[in-house]
């Protein structure tokens, strides 16, 4: 004799309401988006707080570089750079030029400017590679000691025939270059060899 076995009936528990038991799926499912969205939009905002700090961290170590001339009745004049800003600043390229023509160093600058100079009367420093600190000062040309050549100097420098340009890195290696005619600093993608770079 066979016995035939009947097989369990698996029922679903309705509610009866059809728009009550389409409404808990469709919550379910509106509460996994909403839930991928916020998790989303948190790590947008993460993302977005992480590039402030880094721009926050440059910001705080930003060099500023400006060229100034000086001079005195004494028969002093000079050329200096400093670092006005918060970081240091390196400074990757050098060129000076008179009336338009860069000049290699401070004899053929001074040739040119100023029919030459005593040597004692002359002192300079070098600027290529030198990591300039924040508050820093480099006077890079000095003339001391004659007044006629002091004066020939600094009123090329006022005249704007004398003409210092700078171009200086941060430690992040963001660019700017500094001309002696204008006080504010360009930013550059890099710094460009100049043709004649100035190597005293």
């Amino acid at each position: 004799m066979d016995v035939e076995i009947e097989k369990p009936h698996v029922h679903h528990k309705r509610t009866g309401h059809n728009w009550f038991d389409l409404a808990i799926p469709l919550a379910a499912l509106f509460v996994s988006f909403v839930s991928i969205f916020i998790a989303w939009h948190h790590g947008q905002v993460m993302k977005e707080l992480v590039h402030q700090n880094e721009k926050l961290v440059e910001a705080n170590s930003l060099p500023y570089v400006q060229i100034y001339g000086s001079n005195r009745r004494s028969g002093y004049a000079s050329f200096t750079a400093v670092n006005e800003g918060i970081g240091p600043a390196k400074i990757t390229t050098a060129e000076v030029s008179v009336d338009g023509h860069a000049v290699r160093n401070l004899d053929q600058l001074l040739n040119d400017c100023c029919g030459g100079a005593d040597d004692a009367a002359v002192s300079s420093s070098t600027l290529l590679g030198r990591m300039i600190r924040p508050g820093d000062t480099v006077p890079f040309i000095e003339i001391s000691g004659d007044v006629e050549k002091a004066a020939a100097f600094d009123r090329g420098r006022q005249a704007k025939r004398i003409v210092t340009r700078l171009c200086y890195c941060s430690v992040f290696d963001d660019c700017w270059m500094s001309d002696s005619t204008d006080p504010t600093p360009d930013a550059v993608n890099q710094c460009p060899r100049p043709r004649v770079p100035y190597e005293q």
